[in-house]
């Protein structure tokens, strides 16, 4: 059986619906969306498309079985397969986001060894050196391929969902001598815009971002583009008789879905009461200068607040200490709930 290799064309998305199977995880659905027309910026990205013709193909070079290449005429009948794609996101600029995938019907013939080598020599023309990077679910066909590949695990991610009273308020201090306080802050607030910079520096030493301006921060995290809609912020060290304010000890910052919004104003009582029971995205975080210990204070000082009626849906890095071991020792009480996981694999550096 011969395959061919080519560069994305106009209706591939329609074709690989028809072979590919249903996600068998969450980073599937999200790594689809790399492939698609070659692009230069904001984001480079190369997609290769796989198919099989039986003899005819597509473009100008065929590969067998067994990766014997060969030249081929081009032909417009061949049945695509699969495809792969790699990505360079300029947030995370040091390595590249990469993807295969192939239908069922055609596993086990190294169509995906074949994606796999040609997307590593495209990257090597434009990004000589840079390793590569995906992300699979647990024990999925996904996570062997990537072992496969030589890749290893760098990080795990996991969405928790905690459940209203999850956590009892926790004691803040009142009056002129407390030295904390919870304050709602504008989701513009070049304070808080710093703090979120600083924290997200730090929960990704393990994948540098990018240097980012006070204004791409603030259009990541905290913009109605990021649908922010609201932030709280605990601040320490403060002394109200002298005017201190004192500095951010933790933020939270949640996320509303503007469809969600639509459909509340269309929506019966009784699906209203639905809407109100689906969890609220929040990002959670902390002065990364704190120790663990205090930021894991911090940290459930706010959640108390947060969960006080409603449901959050927090996401969680082993490299968020803090907020692991919260959400570690709520799902151990029966509070709260992992409700996907995830882990990124890498080239060795």
């Amino acid at each position: 059986m011969a395959y061919t290799y080519r560069s994305w064309l106009e209706g591939d998305d329609l074709r690989l619906l028809e072979v590919l199977p249903a996600p068998e995880s969450d980073p599937v659905v999200a790594l689809r969306a790399l492939m698609g027309p070659d692009t230069q910026a904001p984001a480079w990205s190369r997609t290769i498309v796989a198919a099989d013709s039986d003899g005819a193909v597509d473009s100008d070079v065929a590969v067998d079985a067994d990766g014997a290449a060969g030249a081929a005429d081009a032909h417009d009948d061949a049945v695509v397969v699969g495809a792969g794609a790699v990505q360079l996101n300029p947030l995370h600029p040091t390595r590249l986001w990469s993807f295969v995938e192939v239908g069922n019907s055609n596993r086990g013939d190294g169509v995906a060894r074949q994606l796999a080598t040609r997307l590593r020599a495209s990257a090597a023309e434009t990004h000589p050196g840079m390793p590569l990077r995906t992300k699979v679910g647990p024990g999925t066909t996904g996570e062997k391929f990537a072992e496969a590949q030589g890749m290893f695990p760098v990080m795990t991610h996991r969405h928790v969902v905690v459940a209203p009273g999850a956590i009892p308020p926790q004691p803040i201090g009142e009056g002129d001598s407390a030295t904390e306080a919870i304050e709602d802050l504008a989701t513009g607030s070049v304070q808080l815009t710093r703090a979120v910079g600083e924290f997200y520096r730090a929960v990704n030493a393990w994948d540098p971002p990018a240097e980012l301006t006070l204004g791409q921060v603030n259009k990541q995290f905290l913009s109605d583009a990021s649908q922010a809609y609201g932030a709280i912020v605990l601040r320490r060290g403060m002394d109200r008789g002298a005017g201190v304010r004192g500095t951010i000890g933790a933020f939270a910052i949640s996320y509303r879905s503007l469809e969600l919004d639509v459909e509340r104003t269309e929506a019966d009582p009784r699906r209203l009461a639905e809407l109100d029971d689906l969890p609220t995205d929040v990002l959670i975080g902390w002065d990364p200068t704190l120790g663990d210990e205090e930021a894991a204070v911090a940290v459930a000082k706010l959640m108390g607040l947060l969960v006080a009626r409603y449901p959050i849906r927090v996401e969680v890095t082993d490299a968020m200490r803090p907020l692991a071991v919260v959400c570690a020792q709520l799902v151990a009480e029966g509070t709260a709930k992992v409700v996907d996981e995830s882990v990124t694999y890498a080239d060795p550096a």
